[in-house]
Formats: C-alpha cells, sequence, structure tokens
C-alpha cells in the first residue's frame, strides 16, 4: 500500500510531500489585497482537516475541473504555508498552496471512517428574520437560533444572506410539525463572544435537516426516538420532505 503523509504533520521546510485527501469543500474567495481565488477544505484519512488555496489566478480553472467535493485524490508537488493569524479555518497552523506544480491524481473511494465533530443540541427558539422580504440591498437576511442539548447547555447560533432565506424555509416552516435534526457543519465560533456564539460563513458553512448516511446523526436520533416513545403514547406519523422542492408528503405505516 502507498505511504502518504498524514496532515497533522505537514510543514513549510519541505516539497515533496505526498498526501491522500478528500475535498470537503470548495468556494471563491474574494479579497481586497489579492482579488478572486479559490480556497478548498481536505481531509485526510484520520479526519484531519487543512485549509488550502490556489496560489496563482491563472492555475484556478484546472483546479476546478480536476477537484470535486467529496472525491480523494493524491496529491503533490505543493507548498505548505503557515497561518500566522488566529482566526483560520481549521485547528491546523498550516494551510495547502496549490501551485502550477501541483499533480493531481484520482484515488479509489476510501473506507476510512471519518467521524463528524458532533454536539446534539434541540432546537430551542427562533426569532424572526431581519429582513424577510431582502428589500433593502443594503441589508442581511439574518436569523438567531438558540441551541439547547439534554443537558441544558445553550449555544447562540447567526445564519445569514442566502442560507438565512433556506434556513427560514426549512425550519419557519417545517420545524413546528415534527422534531428535526440538524446538522450544522463548518460554520464560525465568534471571536470573544460570551456566552459562546457561531455565525455562519458565506459560501462555507452548511445545514442539513434530518441527514443521512452519518452514524452519529442516526445514533442521536435513536435516542431521541426512544425518548419521545417513552414520554408519550401518541401516535407517530414519518414524515417525507421534498427537499428541493419544499414539499411535504405523508408516509404512513
Amino acid at each position: 500500500m502507498a505511504n502518504f503523509t498524514r496532515l497533522n504533520v505537514l510543514t513549510p521546510n519541505r516539497s515533496d510531500w505526498r498526501v491522500l485527501v478528500r475535498v470537503e469543500k470548495m468556494w471563491d474567495t474574494l479579497e481586497a489585497d489579492v482579488g478572486e481565488g479559490l480556497s478548498f477544505l481536505f481531509v485526510d484519512e484520520m479526519g484531519t482537516k487543512m485549509h488550502a488555496f490556489v496560489e496563482q489566478s491563472n492555475q484556478m480553472k484546472r483546479f476546478k475541473r480536476c477537484l470535486h467535493e467529496g472525491e480523494w485524490n493524491i496529491l503533490t508537488g505543493f507548498s505548505v504555508v503557515m497561518v500566522n493569524t488566529e482566526i483560520r479555518l481549521t485547528e491546523a497552523r498550516n494551510k495547502i498552496a496549490l501551485t502550477s506544480n501541483t499533480s493531481v491524481t484520482p484515488a479509489e473511494d476510501s473506507d476510512a471512517w471519518i467521524p463528524l465533530d458532533i454536539v446534539p443540541y434541540d432546537m430551542e427558539d427562533v426569532s424572526i428574520p431581519r429582513n424577510p422580504l431582502n428589500d433593502d440591498p443594503k441589508t442581511t437576511n439574518t436569523i438567531d437560533f438558540t441551541l439547547q442539548d439534554n443537558d441544558g447547555d445553550q449555544i447562540q447560533c447567526r445564519v445569514k444572506g442566502a442560507l438565512a432565506s433556506k434556513f427560514k424555509r426549512f425550519w419557519l416552516y417545517y420545524g413546528k410539525i415534527e422534531t428535526i435534526v440538524c446538522l450544522l457543519t463548518d460554520w464560525r465560533v465568534v471571536e470573544d463572544a460570551d456566552p459562546i456564539h457561531i455565525e455562519s460563513e458565506e459560501g462555507i458553512s452548511r445545514f442539513e435537516f434530518n441527514p443521512i448516511g452519518f452514524d452519529e446523526v442516526d445514533h442521536f436520533t435513536e435516542i431521541m426516538c426512544s425518548s419521545s416513545q417513552d414520554s408519550s403514547e401518541e401516535d407517530v406519523e414519518e414524515m417525507e420532505f421534498d427537499y428541493f422542492n419544499g414539499c411535504r408528503t405523508d408516509n404512513k405505516s
């Protein structure tokens, strides 16, 4: 079996690294000092995540063609640079610079189990969107809400922009009908917030209602459903949602 370097041991003092990573996310960036850019979030078989960016603008189209979300790839010929700021995308103090010398080779899907960093919160309350009609272009759609787990610990959350409109559609329209498991991924912890406060980051943060394919979510759902059955004798009607059209269908068994 080929040997690959784990992301958590990468250092800037070498350029002969060879890594096996899955593309978790890809997004366009716009910064005042460098202009348009392209970023990625990589994860290796150990679950370590690292931010990557395209160093040269004339290489962005190439990496968009050969790197796709959810696919595993072997990377060589890249650079590693230090992250000097306290606010960073991942825990790693380094990030990968994709250059014209970087080689991308498609790899078979790994059978490695990469766990989610998940906390089982329940929805506590939701505020009214600040600008539901988005009539004022200077105002950003915002929804503030609180999540609370089974131990009573709470976390304040804020979803903004286009993601807020989608969140409103899914939660405000359907959230009162049944208990929904909400999975938030890649949200940003607000600096110096007390108590802890997280916000969505445009183009990066996502949420899923009743996500499938995650062992942690399945386990939490089983516990939640078991608790609900113990506390109530009412019949539970299973419901299916058409996430693309926002329609609800009843699935009575």
